[in-house]
């Protein structure tokens, strides 16, 4: 069950505007006048119905006024009724080639109406690894895979892959290379596999959690392919079933919303229960049968011969109906709608979905959305205008020092080579504006990360006001391989009741690193701009109050600034640092910002100030990242630019990384 006015979360309303993913134009070969062309008027429901006869044979001729369709057991008139036929077959030799080149182009070919359409969810967190349970179950994918037919498309998905790392194939040998290689993990915690599962660990029940990633996961799922076309999609959600325990339970709402987003987004979800005859509880677990049932899916359970299910999930991807009616109620209620589906005709058997959510008035008319915050703006625009690439990544750090002076810490990173010649020496120099020196040169031969040894950090203490540095970097031979002068704005803290210092990223790629981390009494930020998605982020951010315990906020948000949930602040941060742990794999394909505020009351007056510089961006794939400094306490008349290095004059601030498709 659909609608034409489906409504997108707003991080997916991000996405189309960063153009990573988003709305995908129906492309239909003009030389195919029997494709089905869905129209519909904008409260025009519409479910598809799969009709079966003698031996299981899809019935073909029935019209709109063979069908009966009531909601919420009040009769509806069924205003159109299309038999859509579908084998995976070309239907006309046009010479193109049926292999996926991009992903740009399999998007555009999951969109047309004569293209099948699965995905493959394989729940390796609730699938045991026992010989009884893979070997069928590898058999009864293969023979999944050995059905599809040249125009078919399909997407593999586990319950860590990302939205922004789906890959739409034809691809018959890499899927069965896919299954090949699957394994069961039910009951396993070791080895992790990214980051993003060892932060798992932390967490009380870890076995809960997990379930709420598969269903939170099926549910992006089935938004994704509801948001490419109108006509029938199918997942196989190959599971044992996570458990979702009793109604008001963590999970049972993810199971909601999964079943929420699969029959708004006529997606039909299929169940493979890989356990044998006996092994599972009769019709499956609640969430296996729930996910069948109340989407029209077939639920292949308690059997020795999986692959005979799998035959009948490719008969309801072919040969179905899709009915549309205008409902006799308000169009945006907001309310579960029950349907019922029958047919005039006797001897035929009908499955469809078992009803829908309707939209809510507010999902369908939304508010407009507030002006984006200017000092946020600001910073983006300061952004856009950075510098030239370098062959190293440099960052520079500034906090309170000693006699009214503030202390600058610089590390460096290199970014790339000239040749065979790459930078292995950083030598820094502070000065005035006018070229004076401000202190002796310092040299840093060890680029930084996060279980470095020995100096990777040259430290100064300057006085407040306009300074720059004079950066060179050499090669092995000493050779200068690139010099420029960065002009900063040193600044003063003396008059600031609350103090804050640059943020402070690190970067952990591997468990290894993250116990080398955790055990560093004072690690080394990185510099890099370029991360991987299984990559987890510490942002650390020093502050000093006077006036008593701060109060310390961090959330996350669009790019205008817009909060969508509030970040938890680690308590594993040493005193006077706010911590925010962000593992860049739950990050869905958009553009957001962090924001840290951290304010103090003086007087029984609270009062947050965005200092309005970004001292971190990081861009994995379509996914951007901006964390923005907020503080309160900042001395009358003080302008928030002169309290940190500009983000204008200052490349340091600005962040990025590229994607590598997570495993």
């Amino acid at each position: 069950m659909t609608r034409r006015y489906r409504p997108l979360l707003p991080v997916l309303l991000a996405v189309l505007a960063t153009g990573s993913a988003g709305a995908i134009q129906q492309a239909a070969a003009p030389d195919q006048p029997e494709q089905p062309i869905f129209r519909a008027n904008v409260d025009l429901v519409r479910v598809d119905v799969s009709v079966t006869g003698r031996n299981d044979e899809p019935v073909a001729d029935l019209e709109a006024e063979d069908f009966v369709v009531t909601e919420d057991d009040v009769p509806q008139t069924v205003e159109t009724a299309q038999f859509i036929r579908l084998d995976g077959q070309p239907h006309r030799d046009t010479g193109e080639s049926l292999d996926i080149r991009s992903q740009s182009q399999a998007l555009v070919e999951a969109a047309r109406d004569d293209v099948r359409l699965f995905a493959l969810f394989l729940d390796d967190y609730h699938i045991d690894k026992y010989p009884t349970v893979m070997i069928p179950l590898r058999r009864a994918l293969e023979a999944f895979v050995e059905q599809l037919q040249p125009t078919d498309l399909v997407v593999v998905m586990e319950p860590l892959t990302t939205l922004d790392s789906l890959r739409f194939t034809r691809n018959k040998a890499e899927l069965l290379e896919i299954i090949r290689n699957f394994q069961g993990r039910r009951g396993e915690l070791f080895p992790v596999k990214s980051a993003v599962e060892e932060a798992q660990l932390s967490q009380r029940n870890v076995f809960e959690l997990r379930a709420g990633v598969t269903l939170s996961a099926l549910e992006a799922l089935a938004t994704r392919l509801g948001g490419i076309r109108e006509g029938r999609k199918s997942i196989l959600f190959v599971s044992q079933g996570p458990p979702v325990g009793l109604p008001g339970s963590p999970n049972y709402p993810r199971l909601e919303s999964a079943l929420q987003a699969a029959n708004r987004g006529n997606v039909t979800i299929h169940v493979l229960d890989p356990r044998p005859l006996g092994s599972a509880p009769l019709g499956g677990v609640e969430a296996l049968r729930r996910l069948s049932n109340e989407t029209g899916g077939q639920a292949i359970v308690n059997s020795n011969n999986p692959e005979a299910g799998i035959e009948d999930v490719f008969a309801s991807a072919s040969a179905y109906y899709l009915l549309g009616y205008s409902p006799k109620r308000p169009p945006a209620d907001g309310k579960f709608h029950k349907i019922e589906v029958r047919v005039k005709r006797g001897g035929v058997r009908v499955t469809a979905r078992r009803g829908y959510w309707a939209p809510t008035e507010a999902e369908l008319n939304p508010p407009p959305a507030p002006p984006p915050d200017p000092k946020l703006t600001d910073a983006l625009g300061d952004l856009i205008n950075s510098m030239r690439p370098r062959m190293v990544d440099v960052w520079v750090g500034v906090e309170p020092g000693d006699n009214g002076r503030s202390a600058l810490q610089i590390t460096w990173e290199p970014t790339h080579r000239v040749g065979d010649v790459a930078p292995v020496a950083l030598e820094i120099e502070p000065v005035t504006r006018t070229g004076t020196p401000l202190g002796d040169p310092r040299t840093i031969e060890t680029a930084a990360t996060p279980a470095s040894d020995g100096d990777t950090m040259a430290a100064f203490d300057l006085e407040p006001g306009p300074a720059a540095l004079r950066l060179t970097a050499r090669s092995e031979g000493g050779a200068v391989l690139d010099r420029w002068t960065q002009p900063i704005s040193v600044p003063d803290y003396a008059p600031a009741t609350l103090k804050l210092g640059t943020p402070r990223v690190y970067r952990t790629r591997s468990l290894a690193e993250t116990r080398a981390f955790d055990a560093d009494a004072n690690p080394t930020p990185t510099a890099s701009r370029r991360f991987r998605r299984t990559d987890r982020i510490v942002v650390d951010v020093p502050y000093q109050s006077g006036a008593g315990a701060p109060s310390v906020r961090a959330v996350l948000a669009n790019r205008d600034g817009q909060e969508l949930t509030e970040l938890p602040l680690a308590k594993s941060g040493p005193d006077g640092v706010a911590r925010v742990i962000l593992p860049l794999a739950s990050l869905a394909p958009s553009t957001y910002t962090v924001r840290v505020s951290i304010s103090v009351e003086r007087g029984g007056i609270r009062g947050d100030r965005v200092l309005g510089v970004p001292v971190m961006r990081v861009r994995i794939g379509a996914v951007a990242v901006l964390v923005v400094l907020a503080a309160a306490g900042s001395p009358p008349g003080s302008s928030p630019r002169s309290r940190m290095p500009s983000a204008r004059s200052s490349r340091w601030t600005r962040r990025s990384w590229r994607s590598r498709t997570p495993a």
